[in-house]
C-alpha cells in the first residue's frame, strides 16, 4: 500500500504546482490588463475633455457668428452668401451716396442761382463733398469706419440743411418786405385799371347797342338776300333741267333722224362697211360659213348680201347673191344660199357679208316691260334675262318692272329694237318686295299700255330693226 500513497502525494504536488503557476500567470495578466485599462481610461477622459472644450468653442463661435450677422442685418446663414450680401449692400450704400452727392450739388447750384449766398453755405457744401469723397475712396473700408464716415456725413448734411433754412428765412423776410412795397404800388395800378375798365365797359355797352341795331338790319337784308338767292337757284335749276331735257330730246331726235335717214338710204346693192366675211363655201349643200357670231348680235333667219372680196366699198350694183343664216354659234355661223346672181361668178371664201339693216358695231337694244318670269316659278328672272342679253352683245336701255318688283330705270327711245313683255298665263306673283298701292298699280298699267303699243313683244319673234 505504500506505493499508492506515494503516487497520490506526487499528483497532489503536481496539481499544487500547476495551480500556483496558473495563479501567478493570472495575477500577472490581471495586472497588465488593469494597467492598460487605466491608461486607456485616462486617454479617453482626456479625449472627452478635449472634445467637450472644442464643441463649446465651436458653439460659442456659431453663436457669436449668428449674433454678428444679426447686428450687421444679414439674412444669409452661409458665410460666403453673407459676405456677398454685405458687399452688395455696401455697393448700394456707395451708389446711393454718389447719387445723393449729385443731387446735393444740383440743389445747391439752383439755390445759389436763385440768390442764396454766404460763406457758411459754401463751407458746408465743401465739407459734404470732402466727407463723401473720403467715404467712397477709403481703401480699407470696414463696418465701424463706414458708420463713422456716415455719421460725419449725416452731421454735415444737417448743418447744410440748417444753413439753407437760415438763408431761406432771410430770403423770405426780404421777399415779404419787397411784396409789401409792390402791393402798395399794385393797389395804385389796380385802382387805375378799374377806373379805365369802367370807362371801357361803358363805351363797349354803347357800341354793343349800336352793333345790335346794325346786326338786326343786316339780318333783315341777309334774309331777303337768301330768299332771293333761293328763288334764283330754283329758277336756275328749272332752267338747267329744261335745257338738259331739251338737249337730251334734241340729241335723241337727231340720232333717230340719222338712223331713219340711214335706213332709208340703204339698199341691198349699196356696200358700206362690211359686216363679216365668208370662211367656207359648199355649193353641193348650198351652205356657207361666216365669221358672224352670237356675241356680235347675229341671229338665225337674218338675210345678208354677198359682195366680192375686192369690192371697192362704194355704191355698186354687182352683188354675188344673198344668204340666210340658219345657225349662229359663239365662233361662227352657217348660212343657206338663197340666190346666186351669176353662176360664172359664184360665192367664194373671203367674200364680204353685208346687211343694210344690221351692223355688228351697233348692238341690239332691248326694253323690259312688266313682269318677267321665264320658267314660271313665281320668281322674277329680270337679272338672268339681262345677263343673257348682255352676254349676247345686246343692251337693256329701259326696264319697267311692276311696282312690287322694283323701280323703273333707263330711258325709252326709238333706238330700242325689242320690247320684252311676258304676258303668258298662268303667272304667280311671289316676289313682292314692298306694299303696292292701287294708285301705283294703276300708274304702272297705264305706262305699260303706252309702252306696249310702241313695238313688238319678245314672243312675236319680230325685230323691226333687222327684219328677221
Amino acid at each position: 500500500m505504500p506505493p499508492a500513497a506515494s503516487n497520490d502525494s506526487q499528483g497532489l504536488k503536481i496539481a499544487v504546482a500547476a495551480f500556483v503557476s496558473l495563479t501567478v500567470i493570472l495575477a500577472v495578466t490581471a495586472y497588465f490588463l488593469y494597467s492598460a485599462y487605466s491608461k486607456a481610461d485616462a486617454l479617453a477622459a482626456a479625449a472627452d475633455q478635449k472634445a467637450s472644450t472644442a464643441q463649446k468653442a465651436a458653439s460659442d463661435a456659431v453663436n457669436q457668428y449668428d449674433e454678428m450677422l444679426k447686428r450687421i442685418g444679414s439674412r444669409a446663414a452661409d458665410f460666403e452668401a453673407a459676405k456677398v450680401e454685405i458687399q452688395a449692400e455696401q455697393k448700394k450704400v456707395d451708389d446711393d451716396i454718389t447719387t445723393l452727392m449729385g443731387q446735393v450739388s444740383e440743389a445747391l447750384a439752383k439755390i445759389q442761382a436763385a440768390g442764396a449766398s454766404g460763406p457758411e453755405l459754401e463751407d458746408a457744401k465743401g465739407k459734404v463733398q470732402q466727407i463723401s469723397n473720403a467715404y467712397l475712396t477709403e481703401p480699407n473700408k470696414n463696418y465701424i469706419s463706414s458708420l463713422a464716415r456716415l455719421k460725419d456725413l449725416l452731421k454735415t448734411m444737417v448743418l447744410l440743411d440748417l444753413e439753407i433754412t437760415r438763408d431761406y428765412t432771410g430770403l423770405k423776410k426780404n421777399l415779404e418786405s419787397t411784396n409789401s412795397v409792390n402791393q402798395t404800388k399794385l393797389d395804385v395800378q389796380t385802382k387805375g385799371f378799374n377806373d379805365a375798365k369802367t370807362d371801357l365797359n361803358d363805351e363797349h355797352t354803347k357800341h354793343a347797342q349800336e352793333r345790335d341795331q346794325l346786326l338786326a338790319k343786316v339780318d333783315q337784308y341777309q334774309t331777303e338776300i337768301a330768299r332771293q338767292a333761293t328763288e334764283i337757284a330754283t329758277l336756275n335749276t328749272k332752267l338747267r333741267q329744261t335745257e338738259e331735257d331739251l338737249s337730251k330730246k334734241l340729241a335723241l331726235s337727231q340720232t333717230m333722224l340719222r338712223e331713219s335717214r340711214d335706213q332709208l338710204e340703204r339698199k341691198e346693192t349699196v356696200l358700206e362697211t362690211p359686216d363679216g366675211r365668208l370662211t367656207y363655201v359648199d355649193y353641193n349643200r348650198f351652205e356657207v360659213r361666216t365669221n358672224l357670231t352670237k356675241s356680235m348680235g347675229a341671229r338665225p333667219q337674218m338675210s345678208f348680201t354677198i359682195f366680192d372680196r375686192q369690192a371697192p366699198g362704194i355704191p355698186t350694183d354687182k352683188p354675188k347673191g344673198t344668204i340666210e343664216l340658219v345657225f349662229v354659234g359663239d365662233q361662227y355661223s352657217i348660212g343657206r344660199i338663197v340666190k346666186t346672181n351669176n353662176p360664172i361668178d359664184p360665192m367664194r371664201t373671203g367674200d364680204i357679208v353685208y346687211s343694210p339693216a344690221w351692223s355688228p358695231n351697233e348692238p341690239m337694244r332691248f326694253a323690259l316691260i312688266g313682269k318677267i318670269d321665264v320658267n314660271r316659278d313665281g320668281k322674277d328672272d329680270r337679272t338672268d334675262l339681262k345677263r343673257l342679253i348682255e352676254g349676247a352683245g345686246g343692251i337693256v336701255d329701259y326696264d319697267m318692272p311692276p311696282p312690287e318688283a322694283g323701280k323703273e330705270s333707263g330711258e325709252l327711245s326709238g333706238r330700242v329694237a325689242w320690247y320684252v313683255i311676258d304676258e303668258r298665263m298662268p303667272f304667280v306673283l311671289e316676289f313682292k318686295t314692298a306694299e303696292v298701292t292701287t294708285l301705283e298699280q294703276a300708274e304702272f298699267l297705264k305706262k305699260k299700255s303706252m309702252r306696249s303699243r310702241r313695238r313688238g313683244s319678245w314672243e312675236s319673234g319680230r325685230c323691226p330693226s333687222s327684219g328677221s
